[in-house]
């Protein structure tokens, strides 16, 4: 049995992590991967055997086996570029979050994909994690009843891995017109996920704390909180914080945690419904699922579902199992796992609410409520 074909755009920290996954893969062959860096392409290829080039015309004229996807790791802001250019060339794409770094730019992608019939896929993979895809299930057999209320709180410490002495414009994370800021790179995650669980979003207010984080831009909040009330009359509400915990890693001086078990690290959901509650401990690796006996006025635990037998990752972050499953669909005929119009209103969504963010950070505390077009 051959073994399906993929290359790989970008091979950063997250490019390269996605390789060595792949790598371990039996039924997919990584043939190759772009790289514009002379010296990082040379690192890669060393370090993992499979042969890199500059450009997707110089693999493509260099590789033995032409690739059937193409996974774009690369900088937000080359997204749009890459994803064109791949899909022009007759292969399929699965494309990091954010999709592109305008609904303009999204557009132009869904464009290509429908004229080539290349398939596109956004990498919105905390739908398809153990503990987040579970949830969904639940949703799904009516263990809460009717949706009530969604609440997701995000706290990952700071976002300056870099080295302390490092200018603040090059921390492409703080960067919002390289990076996106917390709402699209990151919270782009959750706001997808309040899609998949509720149905699409109505309007939203956003509200900021005064920025405690003096080394923060002053366009980087490092506490915002999302208000959201979704068409079926349920609300919704999205929390991130940046200021209760230290960085994820760091490279100088060296600080490489279990970021999962690091005080002021964790990622909670809550939701409840007519007929019960649950709380989902994503870092815990934990899901506390509780029904009401309305005759007994009671709460009552049911149980808790507990996910420690695999990578943390798995609960709701895997994107190379996302890569993988993608392959392995679209080597069956069978698609991708979601449509990339549906990645396009998460996307719209997160424009709004960056925007009402923003609007926050210029009154001092909050924005006015904000319609959410329909796409």
């Amino acid at each position: 049995m051959s073994r399906f074909p993929v290359c790989i755009i970008g091979v950063g920290p997250a490019g390269r992590n996605y390789l060595l996954a792949l790598l371990k893969s039996w039924d997919i062959e990584v043939v190759g991967f772009v790289n514009r860096s002379p010296d990082r392409r040379a690192a890669v290829q060393a370090e993992t055997k499979v042969p890199g080039f500059a450009t997707l015309k110089d693999l493509l004229a260099g590789v033995a086996t032409r690739p059937r996807l193409a996974v774009i790791a690369s900088a937000n802001t080359t997204h749009r570029d890459f994803a064109i250019e791949v899909m022009e060339a007759g292969i399929d794409c699965f494309c990091e979050k954010p999709m592109a770094m305008s609904l303009e730019h999204c557009r132009e992608m869904l464009a290509v994909s429908q004229r080539t019939g290349r398939a596109l896929q956004i990498g919105f993979e905390y739908r398809y994690g153990s503990m987040t895809g579970r949830i969904t299930e639940l949703l799904n057999l009516g263990t809460f009843g009717d949706l009530r209320s969604l609440d997701i709180i995000d706290s990952r410490g700071h976002w300056w891995p870099d080295s302390p002495d490092t200018p603040v414009e090059q921390v492409w994370r703080l960067n919002r017109e390289i990076g996106g800021g917390p709402l699209l790179h990151c919270g782009i995650h959750q706001l997808d996920l309040i899609r998949g669980y509720g149905g699409e979003v109505a309007e939203v207010q956003a509200f900021v704390a005064p920025q405690s984080l003096a080394f923060y831009p002053k366009d980087i909040p490092d506490h915002l909180t999302l208000h959201l009330r979704l068409v079926s009359g349920a609300v919704a509400s999205l929390t991130i914080q940046h200021n209760l915990g230290s960085t994820w890693y760091r490279p100088s001086p060296p600080w490489v945690p279990k970021y999962h078990e690091v005080p002021g690290h964790f990622m909670d959901i809550r939701l409840t419904g007519t007929g019960g509650a649950a709380i989902a401990e994503l870092y815990g690796e934990r899901l506390h699922i509780a029904r009401y006996d309305v005759a007994n006025r009671e709460t009552v635990l049911d149980r808790t579902e507990t996910f420690h037998h695999h990578s943390p990752a798995r609960t709701h972050h895997d994107t190379p199992g996302m890569i993988i499953e993608t392959a392995r669909r679209l080597a069956a005929g069978r698609g991708v796992m979601h449509d990339a119009l549906d990645s396009y209103r998460t996307t719209v969504l997160g424009m709004v609410c960056e925007e009402a963010v923003q609007e926050a950070l210029a009154t001092g505390w909050t924005s006015a409520r904000r319609t959410i077009p329909s796409a």
